[in-house]
């Protein structure tokens, strides 16, 4: 394990242990995306609870976004498209730097239907960093966003928790591969290409 690093050609000893892939297990698929939906409402719901903590004073009537006509109707839909292209934007952007930083080539970005992921093809990536990359995203963007909650002017606030909750609902299988990629040895190398992980060991 000493010194192990990304690399392009797998090293003596290394076998196959095991893949991940969601584009063959359709049904768990269906599973994360339905929890993600779930934790996205919930992730929202406590956001909001913790307005009361965060910008007392954003909780005044005037402030709260209800849909009582058309044009809040898509106010609040230009809301919902603005904070997902910046979350994906953000959220891949951050992998890809990363991947960028530890393979020194420039990474690619595949496209799932309407999942994006940064991706190195033909790179295998030790087992921490591969986590690493998963993680990063979800845990820096979720402090950010919440960091910045008191600071923005009133009219943002709505899009930044909205951000942070849609890229922790969409982190639901990132934390689902991460929890696989923990139960393998630390020595494994990891090829990763987003929907598709496989898994090499001594």
């Amino acid at each position: 394990m000493k010194g192990l690093k990304p690399t392009q050609t797998l090293p003596d000893g290394y076998q196959d242990a095991g893949e991940f892939d969601l584009n063959e297990n359709r049904g768990l698929a269906l599973i994360l995306n339905l929890a993600g939906v779930g934790l996205l409402f919930g992730v929202s719901w406590l956001l909001t609870r913790g307005l009361a903590f965060l910008r007392p004073t954003y909780m005044s009537t005037e402030n709260i976004l209800v849909i009582t006509g058309m044009r809040e109707f898509w106010r609040g839909l230009l809301l919902l498209v603005v904070s997902l292209g910046l979350m994906i934007f953000l959220n891949e952007g951050m992998r890809g730097i990363i991947l960028w930083i530890v393979t020194r080539r420039r990474p690619e970005l595949h496209f799932h239907g309407l999942n994006t992921h940064a991706a190195a093809p033909d790179w295998y990536l030790p087992r921490n960093t591969a986590i690493a990359i998963r993680l990063t995203p979800l845990i820096v963007i979720t402090l950010v966003g919440v960091g910045l909650v008191p600071l923005v002017p009133l009219n943002l606030v709505p899009g930044v928790l909205l951000l942070v909750s849609i890229n922790v609902a969409s982190a639901v299988t990132d934390g689902v591969t991460v929890w696989w990629l923990s139960r393998k040895p630390k020595s494994s190398l990891v090829l990763d290409d987003g929907d598709r992980v496989c898994v090499f060991t001594e």
